[in-house]
């Protein structure tokens, strides 16, 4: 019988890129275990651990809860139907010998949660000789030399380049229904990669059934819990029989524990019930095999010790802002509420005031009687104290230097590579909130794609800049980039006819706001956003209406460079009533408000007195 350690999440406190996990951070899987994916909640995020540090996220990745479930303690379908009259035989993925194993502590469906891409998302971990791997999972229906299987590997390479230890599926291998299982036997002790043949892969469990000793005890941690006024999981056992090698003879057994993480012995504890765990600890059992006078050093069995892993995780609190005002909720009765401001001076309270906008963080500490002090999850939100744009602004590079990157240019085959030292933008704080801002450099041969000789620019990399626009009121914005701000410049044709967003992808230069594209449009509103051949494509105008507006990163491009952003806003007459002289009525443009707005403003529009949506 395997032991099996169910999923407590080792997400705790602050974990993240700047701490990143790798590979050496691993605990070895040295007993079975069943990682339930949809217990997650949420992707683990590039270089965190999970599943009691048992895995890896190496590159990060998505969810998708809307592709099937699986419950193990029922069997699977043996049909496939596709809806059109087409029905065919499919494999049964819910034996009954996993049913036996696994179907009452996992019963329930559970969502193919776990998205791994293929060539993209992978996940670590590191196993013992002879484990077996067990994944079910959603193959998005594919079948044959299509189907989408699990690529296991010895390295993210092997990965990416299909060179997997078990071969990519045949034109026999049966659909990849909604349900499917697969399974492979490691060879060796080591470092193992988990990644998909064909595309991308929805799991639901991860199971790890390892080599174990005859009489190793299953160990299960159970849910969190909370009841009077104590938070708490619960560590069960069961004794399983001893097996002496070489015969089909079976002993029972009898286990002792520790709770302090030190090696049981005879002479610990008995397990008899469940042991309640009121903190972050480590439970150890150890079999011995029963004669009826209890536990004996001299009836050990042999490498037959297992262990649980203990962890409480709590939710991070609620930001709620109103204007500068910040409040934060706890859903964790009598939790202390903690904020940080960009980061730094952390205050113990429940609401603060701020003078400029910021990045504020949230957490709580939680007390358990006298056992523990938890820390919850941190969430973080960008709160605004902005004053509403109401005459020109513009914003430009002020201040930077480019300097030889002298690391990168001694391995260099192109040339020196500059970067940018001390660079800062014409940015009022209460103008604009500008967040991760970072800078580029135009030199040698990238002059030719400057403005006026400017060398440094602004990066849409991973850059915020926010404002707003009063209640009202609407804005211009101009938007001028480098001249080779786009995708690929080089590209054979700018492929007009594959719009991403309304504007063309590789040749165009476009910025995005607050999820919008923006690209240059020729003067009857068509795109004309290639840099080849139109000479000015690198220069944006557009309509913002009232709001809250943010620049952004723009995920199909790397490469947008800003030399100036130039906002002029278009103000609202106090009387409600827009001065327009007679002559040019009918070629301006005004939004219900009877206000005049831009020829670029966006929605629902009044021009040569016809309603028209924009």
């Amino acid at each position: 019988m395997k032991k099996i350690f169910t999923l407590a999440l080792a997400l705790m406190g602050f974990a993240g890129v700047a701490n990143a996990a790798n590979v050496d951070d691993l605990a070895v899987l040295k007993h079975s275990y069943v990682l339930v994916c949809d217990n997650l909640g949420a992707r683990p995020g590039k270089g965190v651990l999970f599943g009691d540090n048992h895995f890896l996220d190496v590159n990060g990745g998505t969810t998708a809860t809307n592709k099937g479930k699986v419950d193990l303690s029922q069997p699977g379908p043996t049909t496939y139907d596709d809806g059109k009259g087409n029905v065919e035989d499919i494999p049964q993925y819910i034996t009954e010998d996993i049913i036996a194993k696994y179907g009452t502590d996992y019963a329930g469906a559970h969502s193919n949660f776990l998205r791994l891409k293929n060539e993209q998302d992978v996940i670590a971990l590191k196993l013992t000789a002879k484990s077996k791997i067990i994944i079910f999972e959603q193959g998005n229906n594919k079948v044959g030399k299509d189907a989408r299987i699990p690529c296991i590997a010895k390295s993210v390479d092997d990965i990416k380049s299909k060179k997997g230890l078990n071969a990519a599926p045949d034109e026999n291998h049966p659909r990849t229904v909604s349900g499917f299982r697969w399974e492979y036997t490691v060879d060796d002790d080591g470092l193992y990669y988990i990644g998909s043949y064909n595309g991308d892969m929805f799991v639901s469990f991860i199971i790890i059934e390892a080599n174990e000793a005859p009489g190793t005890p299953t160990v299960k941690v159970g849910e969190q819990k909370f009841e009077g006024g104590l938070w708490f999981r619960e560590v069960t056992c069961k004794a399983n029989d001893y097996t002496m090698e070489g015969t089909e003879v079976s002993i029972p057994t009898i286990v002792t524990y520790t709770t302090d993480g030190s090696t049981p012995t005879a002479a610990s504890p008995v397990y008899k019930e469940p042991i309640k765990c009121y903190k972050d600890m480590t439970v150890k059992f150890q079999a011995y095999q029963d004669w009826g006078t209890g536990a004996d050093e001299g009836f050990i069995c042999a490498n037959a010790d297992n262990e649980a892993n203990v962890n409480f995780l709590f939710d991070a609190p609620t930001i709620e802002a109103n204007g500068a005002q910040v409040t934060i909720t706890s859903p964790y009765e009598g939790a202390e509420n903690y904020i940080l401001v960009n980061g730094d001076n952390e205050e113990k309270t429940n609401s603060i005031t701020l003078e400029e906008s910021a990045t504020v963080t949230a957490y709580s500490k939680i007390i358990n009687g006298d056992y523990a002090e938890f820390t919850t999850k941190s969430t973080s939100t960008d709160v605004y104290v902005l004053n509403p744009i109401k005459e020109k602004k513009t914003i430009v590079v002020t201040t930077g230097t480019a300097v030889i990157d002298e690391e990168a240019t001694a391995t260099s085959t192109t040339g020196p590579v500059y970067k940018v030292e001390g660079g800062a933008i014409s940015a009022d704080k209460k103008d604009f909130f500008v967040k991760n801002l970072t800078f580029a450099v135009l030199k040698d041969d990238k002059a030719q794609y400057q403005i006026d000789g400017k060398e440094i620019y602004i990066q849409m990399s991973n850059t915020n800049i926010t404002f707003q626009v009063a209640e009202g009121d609407s804005v211009d914005v101009k938007v001028i980039c480098s001249k080779n701000s786009c995708k690929n410049l080089e590209a054979e044709d700018a492929a007009a006819d594959k719009l991403v967003n309304g504007c063309t992808p590789d040749r165009s230069c476009y910025v995005n706001v607050s999820g919008t594209n923006y690209c240059h449009l020729d003067a009857d509103g068509g795109v004309a956003a290639d840099l080849k051949l139109h000479s000015e494509a690198n220069v944006i105008t557009f309509g913002l209406p009232a709001g809250t507006h943010t620049f952004q990163k723009y995920s199909g491009t790397g490469n947008i460079l800003i030399s100036s952003i130039e906002i002029t806003p278009i103000l609202a007459d106090p009387s409600g009533i827009a001065t327009v002289k007679n002559e040019v009525a009918k070629s301006a443009t005004f939004n219900l408000a009877g206000q005049k707005v831009s020829n670029n403003f966006k929605g629902i529009i009044v021009k040569d007195g016809k309603k028209i949506f924009k």
